[in-house]
């Protein structure tokens, strides 16, 4: 059980903001120190990201790197393990690259398999042993709705996130014996507001799809993390190999 064991540890990729933030808070008020890793564009959010840990009175560190770079992997690995016990790992980093599918070069294809995927699989890899270990883990992939509704424009992404869902159930078969459940989460259309400007940033600008906001909003990251959250708890210890979608009812499988 992890409340009998010391100096635990929660992973978080692409943790700087967001999802990542928001999940990142609610683990270290479950007793997690938090390690953060983000690729070093949102490096000051994760400052940000790190002094609210702090002021939980819990540790936080970063590791800042590209996904699509095995140091980055090992730096994750090596800092976590310096921290204490890795128990918790979220996959959360992402990328996503906008283009027509006749224009898709072969090598965003792979950069976007990289981090999407490889490095998921590689940070779980390089993670789960701690949790074996101690026979307690959870490992919680991020997936995305375009996996299960499809999307124009963004083949690669669809692709990625789709592969996340077999990630998903592989390591939830082969580990859950020593302790250790593994789930996907499926944000749906997620708030990223210019707060200057009231106004839809970042991917949504570029989305190839309009969003259809069943409840009537968009989702905000609280919304999301309570859920990992949830995942993480001693309590959902039957909860494994399952897609979570939270979308306000947006897409009901």
């Amino acid at each position: 059980m992890s409340s009998k064991i010391s100096n635990k540890v929660a992973v978080i990729t692409g943790g700087a903001r967001m999802i990542g933030r928001a999940t990142a808070v609610k683990l270290a008020k479950q007793d997690f120190d938090i390690l953060i890793h983000t690729g070093g564009k949102s490096l000051e959010e994760a400052k940000k990201t790190s002094e609210m840990i702090s002021d939980l009175s819990k540790k936080c560190e970063i590791v800042t790197g590209d996904l699509t770079d095995l140091k980055t992997i090992e730096s994750i690995k090596n800092k976590a393990y310096e921290m204490g016990n890795p128990l918790i790992l979220i996959n959360n980093a992402g990328m996503r690259i906008h283009e027509i599918f006749e224009k898709i070069i072969y090598e965003d294809w792979k950069k976007i398999m990289t981090v999407n995927v490889d490095a998921a699989f590689l940070c779980a890899q390089a993670l789960i042993g701690s949790m074996t270990d101690h026979k307690w883990g959870r490992v919680v992939n991020i997936g995305g709705m375009s996996a299960h509704i499809g999307a124009r424009e963004r083949a690669h992404v669809v692709t990625s996130k789709a592969a996340l869902v077999g990630l998903t159930k592989a390591i939830s078969m082969e580990f859950i014996e020593r302790g250790v459940t593994c789930n996907c989460v499926v944000p749906g259309f997620i708030e990223d507001f210019n707060s200057d400007e009231n106004t839809l940033r970042g991917h949504w600008l570029k989305h190839p799809q309009t969003p259809n906001l069943a409840s009537g909003r968009y989702g905000n990251p609280d919304d999301v993390a309570e859920v990992i959250s949830n995942l993480c708890k001693e309590e959902a210890n039957y909860i494994n190999g399952q897609v979570l979608h939270v979308n306000g009812g947006t897409y009901t499988p």
